[in-house]
């Protein structure tokens, strides 16, 4: 038991915390009500996604993923795979 007590606390160093980052997307193609349950549907499948938002009105996804896990590029990939390009906005559109 002591060895493995040793061992977790000499592996705690190692091991880092998950980063939570925000990604917004525009995303192309959606033209009906259905289109951003798609484009939620292969965005957080993505391993490493913690959540999706998709406003339809404004063509944009707000993605929440872990760092460590996923990154933009596997995200928006995803949206594109499944027919809906995306590629990373920068900002929020406030219209």
């Amino acid at each position: 038991m002591k060895r493995i007590t040793l061992f977790l606390i000499l592996l705690l160093p190692v091991i880092s915390p998950a980063a939570e980052q925000t990604l917004i997307l525009q995303v192309e193609n959606m033209n009906c009500a259905l289109c951003p349950l798609m484009v939620k549907k292969a965005m957080g499948g993505v391993e490493g996604v913690i959540s999706v938002d998709v406003d339809y009105a404004r063509h944009q996804a707000v993605v929440i993923f872990d760092d460590a896990v996923a990154d933009p590029k596997q995200i928006a990939l995803a949206s594109t795979n499944a027919g809906y390009p995306a590629h990373p906005s920068g900002k929020r559109d406030h219209e």
